[in-house]
């Protein structure tokens, strides 16, 4: 859970320890590409690195450890002159202000994929994502290894372990080929074009928070802490939750889920258990 965009201190005030581990899941999931972005360029222009190395390490929070990782091997932010840090002003912020990436001259805060690294230079997106939607249908890695010396592979190959998946492999299927097996359109022999592959890496949030949020709010937990959290620490998760509570998604199987008290922590479990659910055990209307 990415609480960590303003100042470290800001956002233990507020937010109570709770929140850090809402979702049991939350650290295994992969790294946002746009959180990372963002996280790069506050990096960039005088961001406390440090903060987001512990975070990294101590937290496991993905968006830090991937941004750190990338950091570390020299990435930097190439349009960095379109872009400033600054204080600006928000109601829910500490005195009345948070700090923020914003689009120079202006209090529009970025979105994190209108940051270009160095790193996009390395590889081509197209391919990389055709290898990830291949891995994503069942081709063993093993098919890759003689070609990871091309950078599109490599990537893929290091996103594949670190958890990279295509969300929408169903669209494609794999055709055996003399070589190797091309990836297609399902049901055409068409071949797909990498660029409408979509990862889990792609979205500013993890779909397992969203759904362990909108189990909180309905189960008693405040919409307006959430909406705060949203606008203060520029939680996207949180931001999400909020929008479909408001657009009347419901949690379908709240009738096997409970909020309660263990450990001094408030956690949302399987109703008569102590066993905590992930965001992936929540069902909503409109799965």
């Amino acid at each position: 859970m990415n609480f960590l965009l303003i100042a470290s201190l800001v956002i233990e005030l507020l937010l109570p320890a709770w929140v850090h581990g809402q979702a049991a899941d939350w650290q295994e999931v992969v790294w946002r590409e746009p959180q990372v972005r963002y996280l790069l360029a506050d990096i960039t222009l005088g961001g406390d690195v440090e903060m987001y190395r512990k975070y990294a390490v101590e937290e496991r929070d993905p968006d830090s450890r991937e941004a750190i990782r990338l950091w570390d091997a020299g990435v930097r932010v190439v349009n960095l002159k379109d872009f400033e840090r600054k204080w600006i002003k928000n109601e829910f912020g500490k005195d009345g202000r948070v700090m923020r990436i914003v689009l120079r001259g202006s209090n529009r805060t970025i979105a994190g994929n209108e940051v270009m690294l160095t790193f996009d230079m390395r590889y081509e997106q197209h391919s990389m994502r055709i290898v990830l939607a291949k891995l994503s249908l069942g081709m063993p890695t093993t098919a890759f290894e003689h070609l990871k010396a091309d950078p599109a592979v490599g990537e893929a190959l290091r996103g594949w372990t670190d958890g990279a998946r295509a969300t929408n492999a169903e669209w494609f299927e794999l055709l055996d080929g003399k070589d190797s097996r091309q990836l297609v359109y399902r049901g055409m022999r068409t071949p797909a074009d990498g660029a409408q592959v979509r990862l889990n890496s792609d979205m500013a949030y993890p779909e397992t928070n969203v759904r362990y949020f909108l189990a909180d709010m309905y189960l008693g937990g405040s919409r307006d802490f959430y909406m705060r959290v949203a606008h203060a620490a520029h939680e996207m998760g949180c931001l999400e939750a909020v929008a479909r509570h408001d657009a009347g998604v419901t949690v379908t199987n709240l009738q096997d889920l409970e909020r309660k008290r263990i450990d001094g922590k408030v956690v949302i479990t399987r109703k008569g258990t102590i066993q905590r659910i992930v965001g992936a055990d929540v069902k909503l209307s409109t799965d």
